[in-house]
């Protein structure tokens, strides 16, 4: 089924969407994987929206056909380029290693790197590298909606 209706929904609607389609077809995300051509964890990573590539609707688009889902996920909320900079030049400035802030943070070098590099919202570990780099750049820019 081809994907012609673009409605759009949060990523979670659109998660339990594909979840319930795989259960009504009979399939798992990792045959959904190899029919559409790319990894399991990509797909499991969009999906529970732990990670959003830019071709994420590319790939959303090549689960719906598919599955035969009708709804594609609304992009979240990403840290901003000017947040993400102004945390890697207080790494640079400071001689801090991801390593090392994630011992003073408290969370994992991956999860870290999730955020740093612009792939997932993970407010818990903003606010922590907020305090401890004393970041005053907000995560969203004012401009955004």
């Amino acid at each position: 089924m081809c994907v012609t209706n673009e409605t759009f929904a949060s990523l979670q609607e659109w998660g339990i969407e594909v979840r319930k389609a795989c259960l009504d077809r009979g399939e798992n995300l990792h045959t959904v994987s190899e029919a559409i051509g790319h990894s399991y964890s990509a797909i499991t990573s969009l999906i529970s929206g732990r990670v959003v590539k830019t071709n994420y609707l590319e790939i959303a688009k090549k689960i719906n056909d598919h599955l035969g889902v009708t709804i594609l996920p609304k992009k979240p909320q990403l840290p901003s380029n000017e947040w993400c900079a102004a945390v890697r030049t207080k790494l640079f400035m400071q001689k801090m290693s991801i390593g090392q802030l994630s011992e003073e943070t408290g969370f994992s070098r991956d999860r870290l790197s999730l955020v740093l590099n612009g792939h997932t919202m993970d407010d818990p570990v903003i606010e922590r590298i907020n305090g401890v780099l004393n970041i005053e750049v907000p995560v969203i820019p004012s401009s955004s909606e």
